[in-house]
């Protein structure tokens, strides 16, 4: 056969293939759209078109796997604005009282600025009505809903402070909260973080919530205010119940605890290499000793600067063992202007091994990142349920350094690491010259 004939015979078969492909993928979206018309005209139950269509797009997502899912444009902002910290709103976080099934204000602040705490609203306040209407009944989702609404606009909501029957009507003028991630050992009068621990101020404690958008700056500001002492003891990450965030913050995150060597290896499918990420010799913190807490909340993001820094020997992890979520999702913007939170590759800890938990996998299974040896501390239900309420109340309450000091710490995790640096920092002198005790000396490289 003549060249150019089968050079057309090849092309001719690449577009057959092609329309071939294109016409089943249309045929098999007109048998979704089919199926989604009969349900909504035949079916017992009337149904929207919009949330039959959201059910099947979530079906579809999560049927890759359990940590893909789809999410309709009405909660793209706040899915969005969740993982940038930021959201509109008066900037509290609440809960619901299991015994008498009040709404309670968990913290009055949760980032800058302060709309609640400035107009006088405290932790421990029952919220009675929001917008002239009462709560009682509402769900959680229901109650701060209206709670939120255009920044600048103002909300009146009337609340029962803690140990009294007085009502208090405030009015709140909605904004735009900057979220924390980075919080410190407690909260300052002037409703800054102190970065020290108040039973031992040598030892800094540093908690971080997510690995959102501004976590490395937040941990920037944390370091240098710290470059601002002599010396320093020991430095605590605190990860428990930090479920994740974004893989490149967690990275960067890393880079300033880590000197050199790799920090994560990403793989896509039939387990090719995507991207290796690398320390890039710009560590701030390079000798102070490290402990980091885990629990089985730990997951994602902060498994990987947990594992990254067990792996190097950067720090000790102590707690329980973590979550066990070792893949990465993508967010791929849809013409509808929902999103696809797709799972498009798998991370590896430096020592090569994916933490992630299979279904199938039991304990006995090499997954999540666990505690060093014989600094596995697990905490019981209820020392759990003392730890977060114990730790909420230091987050919400400005106080001076005395009172956060004669707090009972309730957290064996916490105590344990406090014991680990301690111990590391009364080891034998250093200096072979002197004979003296070598303090940690922070590095004195400043952030730009």
């Amino acid at each position: 056969m003549p060249r150019k004939n089968l050079l057309i015979l090849l092309i001719a078969a690449g577009l057959f293939l092609l329309c071939y492909t294109q016409v089943s993928r249309l045929a098999r979206a007109r048998q979704l759209g089919a199926i989604l018309e009969v349900i909504r005209n035949k079916g017992l139950h009337s149904a929207d078109e919009r949330d039959l269509f959201n059910v099947a797009a979530s079906a579809m997502a999560e049927s890759h796997d359990p940590h893909s899912s789809y999410i309709p444009p009405p909660h793209t902002d706040r899915y969005i604005g969740m993982l940038d910290q930021q959201l509109t709103g008066i900037g509290i976080s609440v809960r619901r009282d299991p015994e008498t099934d009040e709404l309670i204000v968990q913290s009055p602040i949760i980032g800058k600025p302060y709309p609640a705490y400035d107009a006088g609203m405290r932790s421990g306040d029952r919220i009675i009505r929001v917008a002239g209407e009462a709560v009682a009944g509402q769900s959680l989702q229901e109650v701060t809903q209206r709670i939120r609404g255009k920044e600048g606009t103002a909300v009146e909501i009337v609340v029962r402070p803690e140990g009294t029957e007085e009502l208090k009507t405030l009015e709140v003028t909605r904004s735009e909260i900057l979220v924390d991630s980075v919080v410190g050992a407690f909260r300052n009068l002037d409703l800054s973080w102190t970065f020290l621990h108040p039973t031992s101020p040598n030892i800094a404690y540093l908690q971080v919530t997510d690995f959102g958008k501004h976590t490395v700056d937040e941990l920037h500001a944390a370091i240098t205010e710290l470059q601002a002492m002599d010396h320093l003891d020991g430095m605590i990450i605190d990860l428990r119940d930090n479920s994740g965030g974004y893989l490149d913050i967690a990275v960067d995150a890393s880079d300033l605890f880590l000197d050199s060597g790799t920090i994560v290896t990403t793989r896509g499918r039939k387990n090719v290499i995507r991207e290796t990420y690398e320390a890039s010799r710009r560590a701030a913190l390079r000798d102070v000793p490290m402990a980091i807490l885990i629990n089985g909340e730990t997951a994602s993001a902060s498994e990987i600067f947990a594992a990254c820094m067990q792996d190097h020997g950067r720090a000790k992890v102590i707690g329980s063992r973590s979550f066990g979520k070792g893949s990465v999702q993508q967010m791929i913007p849809l013409p509808d202007g929902g999103l696809l939170k797709l799972t498009t590759a798998t991370y590896h800890r430096p020592s090569g091994v994916n933490i992630h938990r299979e279904p199938q996998m039991g304990e006995e299974a090499t997954w999540g990142v666990s505690p060093d040896t014989d600094l596995e501390v697990p905490l019981s239900e209820e020392q759990e349920s003392q730890w977060r309420l114990r730790r909420s109340e230091q987050i919400a309450t400005p106080k001076r350094a005395k009172e956060a000091a004669n707090v009972p710490l309730a957290d064996p995790a916490l105590e344990k690491a406090i014991e680990i640096l301690n111990a590391e920092e009364s080891k034998p002198a250093s200096d072979p010259q002197t004979g003296s005790h070598k303090h940690h000396a922070l590095n004195s490289a400043s952030f730009t």
